[in-house]
């Protein structure tokens, strides 16, 4: 079994994300997953399963540095649904083979809007939000070499 030098495991320092060409400079954290919706199906005795469907969800966190999204919110209050594209990079230079794993998420609607406030700490902002799944893509992956 090959053994992985820790310094090649990827570190989200590196990452970078934009919404709509808009880079998110104050990017602090990013978490993305697809739910595989599933049906129980009896076979005889066995009990198996149906993908029935999928959903994805996510959530972007920022350092409170700039207003973000204010746009998006006020379009919601007169009954519009804006949608975007999130692209996610991450290019840490001791990938193997100085790799780059890069994500395109389409259809991407956000979820909450609102603030924190706390004396003596970092300010942060939590945007939740949803996708289609089909409309995420790899473009870039980490392979093994």
């Amino acid at each position: 079994m090959k053994q992985i030098q820790g310094n090649r495991h990827l570190s989200g320092t590196w990452a970078e994300i934009w919404f709509n060409g808009l880079r998110i400079l104050e990017a602090n954290k990013i978490t993305v997953k697809v739910t595989v919706n599933r049906e129980e199906v009896q076979t005889g005795i066995d009990v198996d399963t149906k993908v029935t469907g999928q959903k994805g969800e996510g959530t972007l966190s920022v350092l409170h540095t700039y207003t973000r999204f204010e746009d998006v919110r006020r379009a919601i209050s007169r009954g519009e649904d804006p949608r975007g594209v999130m692209i996610a990079k991450l290019k840490d230079p001791d990938a193997a083979g100085a790799q780059t794993e890069r994500w395109q998420i389409g259809n991407v609607a956000l979820s909450e809007f609102g603030f924190e406030w706390e004396k003596g700490s970092v300010s942060k902002k939590e945007y939740p939000f949803v996708f289609t799944p089909s409309d995420m893509i790899s473009l870039d992956a980490v392979n093994e070499l």
